[in-house]
């Protein structure tokens, strides 16, 4: 009996403490990305959310950014509802939050209005298009010419927006039966034009392409500016989240390919290396950040200066802009006041010897004489008297660089690992004319953590240890040293070769000890040490005699490596082409070695191209 209670006692204060997600601990942006429970978007409480916002849908089909839309009080509500004539807002992923809510609640429930209300918000970013492609902050536009009507990367807008249309276009999942075929080809069209803009609008700094600005004008698509302290740039944050996203793109034309390797180039070579931001509390009792020394980091200003010709030309085109504009700053201190134009205070803070380096601003009501001033220090500095006479900052303060993201290390996992694993990828797409490919990745991966790892395409990997499934960075798989693995195929599958590319995620190099019946040294197939937190990405190919059936086995030796596989089979209603290289500098090297493989002899053709990337022919 004793034991009864007990287990009673233990299962009731088990199932107390699982308790079902509450809505109103998570932010508005959770609720939409699916982070309560499935079902609850078939809840009597969603469906109440979704009615609400609904009633606070502008009337010209979109939502105001920064809503909190499931715990709004009856007044806020109210004032929402008030507001329907105003104009939609896509920054902070606006709109297409609402959509996506909208978009699982209607999954859920086939209550035709959350439907209607999702087909208005879509027509509406159809309408907010922008002839060129992209979009900006708001529709209907300012119409000013104001940064609101600028093509907007900003906070990610172009790219939440392109994510979104990608989805229904597929017409999974959320947006399963959501649009009909029009719409979702309209939805293509627009991503299309949209990666189109993007290309257009990467910086040509000074004859090599560079990244992108937070907003780009529609004519000659050059860097503008945004609010005052939002100066004509590139930025390291905004270039960082778009070149995230145009790596998801499933076989992107050589146009993009090239502008998304010129542009992490670009970033790779402008960063302040060894270094990083860092949170503290300032001698004043202030939050604060600064700058430290940290190895194996780096980091980029949210604007980097332009230099050469085309900071010339882009800075005396925002001079210019700022002058016709005719506005003047006032301040007043010790009794007197002093007054600027917008054009003296950016044109006489501007130093062209400055080139590529963060610049910053000050924005503040209180400190509109600051306005477009640029700022080159971001901790504190002393400050100087400018030339009218008044004293001004020379550095940003604690508050601007706590409420605002000046300095950060945005670019450095798209360097380190989103780029090598992408080019990898492109770089096997490219190689793969006259074959299907088979990639074993997170990605495709469609088991849980058992030791048998399912993927796309029937392809299963098991071992005789029990090594559970685990992913590594950029969509890579976690393989044990000194573990036997076996890749087995599906019936009738015939793979030609194999490509293992990753990186070793230990300080000892490890390498790839055994394929196919066939074993290796230490200095073979090596994956490089890791240093810190810095992987070195190295790919061998395995091309074999006679296509494998059935099944092949690897084994990796000293240390655990992360590892993509891609399998070829080579395609029999495509004709493969070799190419052949002519005798050049830039040519591959091939070599013959012997290699033994238990008590065979095989010989092997060695390949190294200039990329340093190794293939070994079995014979």
């Amino acid at each position: 009996m004793k034991k009864l209670l007990l287990i009673c006692f233990l299962l009731g204060g088990f199932l107390t403490g699982v308790k079902a997600q509450n809505a109103a601990d998570l932010k508005w942006s959770a609720i939409c990305s699916g982070k309560m429970n499935a079902e609850w978007y078939g809840s009597d409480e969603a469906k109440t959310i979704a009615d609400n916002v609904i009633s606070g849908q502008k009337t010209n089909g979109g939502w105001m950014k920064n809503i909190e839309w499931h715990k709004l009080t009856a007044s806020e509500l109210k004032a929402q509802q008030n507001a329907r004539s105003e104009h939609s807002c896509l920054d902070n992923a606006a709109t297409t939050m609402e959509m996506r809510f909208l978009a699982k609640v209607w999954q859920k429930t086939q209550i035709e209005k959350y439907k209607e209300s999702f087909t208005k918000a879509l027509n509406m970013i159809f309408k907010a298009e922008k002839g060129c492609g992209g979009w900006s902050q708001y529709w209907p536009l300012d119409g000013n010419g104001g940064y609101r009507d600028y093509i907007t990367f900003n906070d990610d807008l172009i790219t939440n927006v392109m994510r979104l249309l990608q989805e229904i276009a597929a017409g999974k999942g959320d947006f399963a039966n959501m649009a009909d075929d029009a719409a979702r080809q309209h939805c293509k069209d627009a991503v299309a034009r949209a990666i189109d803009v993007i290309i257009k609008c990467q910086v040509d700094d000074n004859g090599t392409k560079a990244a992108w600005c937070a907003q780009h004008d529609t004519v000659k698509f050059q860097p503008a500016v945004g609010r005052p302290h939002e100066l004509p740039s590139i930025s390291g944050s905004e270039s960082a989240s778009l070149l995230s996203y145009l790596m998801t793109i499933e076989n992107p034309s050589e146009e993009l390919q090239q502008a998304i390797h010129s542009a992490v180039a670009w970033l790779d070579a402008h960063k302040i290396d060894g270094k990083a931001v860092e949170d503290f509390t300032n001698a004043n009792g202030e939050k604060d950040r600064r700058v430290i020394d940290k190895a194996g980091s780096a980091v980029w200003g949210r604007f980097i200066q332009l230099g050469g010709e085309t900071g010339r030309k882009t800075y005396e085109s925002f001079f210019n802009m700022l002058k016709s504009r005719g506005k003047s700053r006032s301040y007043t201190t010790g009794g007197k006041t002093y007054t600027y134009t917008e054009y003296e205070i950016a044109s006489k803070s501007y130093d062209p010897e400055k080139e590529y380096q963060p610049i910053y601003a000050i924005y503040d009501d209180n400190l509109q004489h600051l306005y477009y001033r640029f700022l080159y220090t971001f901790e504190d500095a002393p400050e100087a008297t400018d030339w009218k006479g008044c004293q001004v900052p020379t550095s940003l303060n604690a508050l601007r660089r706590v409420n605002y993201q000046f300095m950060g290390s945005w670019p450095l996992n798209v360097i380190k690992n989103e780029y090598p694993a992408w080019k990898q990828r492109i770089e096997a797409q490219n190689a793969s004319q006259g074959y299907k490919t088979y990639a074993l990745s997170g990605e495709t991966n469609t088991s849980g953590s058992s030791s048998e790892y399912g993927f796309n395409g029937g392809i299963k990997v098991t071992n005789g240890n029990g090594k559970g499934y685990a992913n590594g960075k950029s969509s890579t798989v976690k393989y044990s040293a000194n573990v036997i693995y076996t890749v087995q195929l599906p019936a009738g599958m015939k793979i030609d070769k194999v490509d293992f590319y990753g990186y070793d995620n230990y300080d000892t190099d490890a390498y790839i000890s055994h394929f196919n019946g066939s074993d290796f040294s230490a200095t073979d197939y090596v994956f490089p040490a890791k240093d810190g937190d810095n992987m070195t990405y190295v790919t061998h190919t395995f091309t074999a005699a006679t296509p494998i059936e059935n099944s092949f086995s690897f084994k990796l030796g000293s240390k655990q490596c992360c590892l993509i596989l891609t399998l070829y089979e080579k395609d029999s209603s495509a004709g493969i082409t070799i190419p052949v290289v002519a005798n050049s500098a830039a040519s591959s090297v091939y070599d013959l070695q012997g290699m033994r493989a238990g008590n065979n002899s095989r010989g092997m053709l060695v390949i190294r191209d200039t990329n340093g990337v190794t293939r070994k022919i079995m014979r």
